[in-house]
């Protein structure tokens, strides 16, 4: 039932609720009934609010003062709005059983109807405890005491079952569907007259056979253990071998570009030479420029052949697997040449 039909039916039951005699009359009410229709009145405004365990709250509190089998119709549609299916359940059935015939024919038969829904998504439980007047719960909600005169119902779905005596709990968790019926026999065991764990068998360690040759001297092992002495350093690479090389094609590279702009200077120079009426200033450039770069063409190739002949020398000296002769061996460039000596 959704909350528009429901607020209607609350309002009603209010009204009918709140009808009492005016003036002397209403003086002459007993104070609970007075103190019921305040709380009850306050649950209806929870309800249209929406606040429902309020609501649930202030109906109850409005039964137990002043008891009457309407108020039992709204604790009924409070708890189905909490989905809390039993006790909606056994509002309703109350509430029927209570109200008798001064129920009209038709809230009878709507309130039937809503009893059929929830006898399907409601389950019964027997509950027993090996103790007698053991307090039980469902979900943590004192519901009896042991024995109980009949199953308890119960909300579909996963429900905590527990006893309590003498400060001593039994509990269990059970999964039921709409319409099941179990039983849940929970025992309360004192755990001081519980019989402990019987110790575990200890496992019996027998000696072992002296040995035979218990008097023999132990023979001296010989462990060779690899030496952890640091590796001799790598000799250094020959770092000058490769920096001769790399002088060497950079100055033969630049010969090569000094020689090919000298040619083409050269080639220009000629022909400045048969032209008809060139000014001779501009012979004058062309063959300066030429000899200019001729001149840088000659120092470069002389320096690449000195560079690689002293490279050249480098790696025959560095191939040279005696020590001394490595250590002894020198390279001089003098203005006569190259010079290398060394202890043979």
């Amino acid at each position: 039932m959704t909350q528009r039909a429901i607020v209607p039916s609350i309002l009603l039951c209010s009204m009918i609720a709140g009808l009492a005699p005016m003036g002397a009359a209403r003086a002459e009410e007993p104070a609970g009934q007075v103190d019921g229709r305040a709380h009850f009145k306050r649950g209806v405004d929870f309800f249209k609010e929406g606040d429902y365990r309020a609501a649930m709250i202030e109906f109850k509190r409005a039964y137990e003062l002043a008891p009457n089998y309407k108020v039992l119709y709204n604790l009924g549609q409070t708890s189905l709005e909490l989905q809390d299916y039993a006790s909606a359940l056994r509002s309703f059935e109350r509430y029927l059983f209570d109200g008798g015939k001064d129920i009209a024919a038709q809230r009878r038969t709507q309130v039937e109807s809503e009893i059929e829904k929830l006898k399907r998504r409601v389950a019964r439980i027997d509950v027993t405890t090996n103790v007698s007047d053991a307090e039980v719960f469902v979900d943590d909600v004192l519901v009896g005491r042991t024995p109980l005169a009949a199953p308890l119902a119960v909300s579909a779905g996963r429900r905590k079952i527990s006893a309590l005596k003498g400060g001593l709990t039994a509990m269990r968790l059970v999964d039921v569907v709409g319409g099941d019926s179990t039983t849940v026999a929970l025992e309360i065991v004192d755990p001081t007259g519980a019989t402990a764990a019987p110790a575990l068998p200890s496992r019996s360690v027998e000696p072992s056979p002296p040995s035979t040759r218990a008097t023999e001297m132990p023979r001296p092992q010989i462990v060779v253990v690899p030496s952890t002495a640091p590796a001799p350093p790598e000799p250094p690479r020959n770092t000058g071998l490769w920096i001769g090389i790399t002088v060497t094609g950079a100055l033969t590279a630049g010969a090569v570009a000094t020689g090919i702009f000298a040619l083409s200077a050269k080639k220009d120079f000629d022909n400045d030479i048969i032209r008809y009426g060139v000014d001779p200033n501009t012979i004058s450039d062309a063959r300066d420029k030429t000899r200019t770069l001729a001149l840088v063409t000659d120092i470069l190739a002389g320096a690449a052949i000195v560079s690689g002949g002293i490279t050249l020398v480098a790696a025959l000296a560095s191939g040279t697997p005696s020590k001394e002769t490595s250590q002894g061996f020198r390279v001089d460039v003098t203005p006569n040449g190259v010079l290398a000596s060394g202890r043979f």
